[in-house]
């Protein structure tokens, strides 16, 4: 998959995993990474990550049609929040890739056909796409594992973390 050609819409834990893994400048970088307008100006704050690489990420912004919608989706899956909702929305309508930490919002648009990665795939795409190098993914790796508010299970970082250190190995 090629992370840099179709647009992703991101949540804010995806913000904070590649701030603390110190890659979150190079995927802000990438021309197609959007952040709805309500999230930006609602939910981003300093303990999202550095809101200077954080205001380059582009806005969408949402329609009078996708918020009017997002009352309906929560009826029917309250556990999802507002901004939960509003990114599924925006990604199912544009097409995009949904970029989520949340295994709720995961779930709901796997099932709806919307398209979704989470912050260890992110961090693979970008050193298969060259935007990273194996060793910075590798350190992002280490840096988001031992990251004490990291909701990513420890094992399933260290699979990424041996997969990419055996790349390196390989490419040598």
């Amino acid at each position: 998959m090629n992370i840099t050609t179709k647009m992703i819409i991101t949540d804010t834990n995806i913000i904070t995993d590649l701030n603390n893994g110190e890659v979150l400048e190079e995927f802000v970088k990438l021309d197609n990474v959007y952040i709805s307008d309500l999230i930006k100006y609602d939910e981003i704050n300093s303990n999202t990550g550095n809101i200077k690489i954080i205001n380059k990420i582009k806005v969408i912004n949402a329609t009078a049609e996708e918020l009017n919608e997002i009352s309906l989706i929560r009826q029917e899956r309250p556990k999802l929040s507002t901004y939960d909702v509003l990114n599924f929305i925006i990604a199912r309508d544009n097409k995009c890739i949904l970029a989520t930490g949340d295994n709720e919002l995961k779930n709901y648009a796997l099932k709806h056909g919307v398209e979704v990665i989470r912050t260890l795939r992110i961090i693979e795409l970008m050193v298969e796409n060259k935007i990273i190098t194996y060793k910075k993914g590798i350190n992002a790796c280490k840096l988001i594992k031992n990251c004490p508010t990291t909701r990513i299970p420890k094992d399933v970082i260290d699979e990424l973390i041996t997969k990419l250190e055996k790349e390196v190995l390989v490419k040598q």
